[in-house]
């Protein structure tokens, strides 16, 4: 399905934002852990997961050429909140 150019530029900033959105969202979860604010960084964090995967699903059948940046943000997404940046000291069991 081709675009006009407007429509075109502005789906691709709708694209942008909506990544940027995820990245924040990860940020803002990882940031907020143990804090009262926790749970509503989640909660924001899981939506912005969704709407990255749907822009990512949408990408995929409108601009095949850019899904691949939806996807990589997705892998950010979920790697920024899954991985521990510890502090590099293993646990060891006695």
């Amino acid at each position: 399905m081709p675009l006009n150019e407007s429509a075109n530029s502005l789906f691709a900033w709708l694209i942008v934002a909506i990544q940027l959105g995820g990245l924040l969202s990860a940020t803002a979860a990882r940031r907020s852990m143990g804090s009262s604010a926790e749970a509503w960084c989640q909660r924001l964090f899981f939506a912005a997961l969704a709407a990255v995967g749907v822009t990512a699903m949408l990408t995929l059948l409108v601009w095949p050429g850019a899904v691949l940046a939806s996807g990589a943000t997705l892998a950010v997404m979920v790697l920024a909140v899954v991985w521990d940046f510890g502090t590099g000291a293993v646990n060891k069991a006695k």
